[in-house]
């Protein structure tokens, strides 16, 4: 009889733990989203696994739409990493030199976040500004889900190209 009382008594504890945990996760991501301007799908994901921490069922859509904003069709474009793409059009600059040409130009900018083994204890990485949004989307670091890693439409990197060669 203790067996079953406890077992059911439990669900309400969990619940408004999970309710708590629900309620600070989506505060969080409202924030994160807000200031490190993620894409949708990275909003996505981290909706998906606060849905998991806290017990509830997926309910969240498999992909999201990531396009620019002025897209005629509202679809999805593809993405690379700046590197990846300065080498595939044969540009002579490193991502780093085109970073802070884009920093310059609004584009994207440099944030921090606490490491325990970076340098001074702050890890720095680049995120696309709201500006920037037209030209990719922020994702979700793989090494690390407190920074973003920008990755840029190839649709719209001839553009960002020719702003590139206005900045000195």
């Amino acid at each position: 009889i203790r067996t079953f009382d406890m077992v059911t008594s439990t669900p309400e504890k969990l619940s408004g733990q999970a309710a708590d945990k629900m309620q600070a996760g989506v505060i969080l991501l409202d924030f994160m989203r807000r200031e490190l301007n993620l894409s949708n799908s990275s909003v996505l994901g981290a909706c998906q696994k606060l849905q998991e921490a806290v017990g509830l069922p997926n309910l969240a859509p498999r992909y999201a739409i990531d396009a620019p904003a002025d897209a005629p069709d509202g679809s999805s474009r593809p993405t690379l990493s700046l590197s990846a793409l300065l080498k595939q059009y044969g540009i002579c600059l490193t991502a780093n030199q085109a970073y802070h040409q884009m920093a310059k130009l609004g584009i994207v900018e440099q944030r921090e976040r606490y490491s325990r083994t970076a340098i001074n204890n702050i890890k720095k990485f680049w995120s696309l500004t709201a500006k920037g949004c037209m030209f990719g989307k922020n994702i979700t670091s793989p090494a690390n889900p407190r920074e973003t890693q920008p990755h840029f439409f190839e649709s719209r990197f001839p553009e960002l190209l020719k702003l590139l060669d206005t900045v000195h």
